[in-house]
């Protein structure tokens, strides 16, 4: 990926250490696409006329979550961190 390709929402770069998707030419980063996501599932919310379209709301925001868990999941395995390990980190208080 090319270091000076920006992301087009907020022009973050990857020589910056932005954490970018590319497609076609055109990338935006991580952190754009994570306050996307937020916003269109709580207008998602907001449009759903229905419980039922209520419920799909909710099962869609559960399969992202769930992707994104595994995901998290699988990288922090291949870096050899289990757990166990990162919720003993947690309980832990800075000294």
């Amino acid at each position: 990926m090319n270091r000076a390709l920006a992301c087009i929402f907020c022009h973050s770069t990857l020589a910056q250490g932005a954490p970018l998707l590319e497609k076609n030419g055109a990338a935006i980063c991580k952190g754009c696409v994570d306050q996307f996501s937020e916003r269109f599932s709580e207008r998602a919310w907001v449009m759903a006329a229905t419980l039922e379209e209520q419920l799909d709301v909710l099962l869609e925001e559960s399969r992202r979550a769930l992707t994104q868990s595994e995901s998290l999941s699988e990288r922090a395995r291949s870096c050899g961190v289990s757990l166990h390990m990162l919720s003993g980190a947690s309980a832990r208080t800075p000294s």
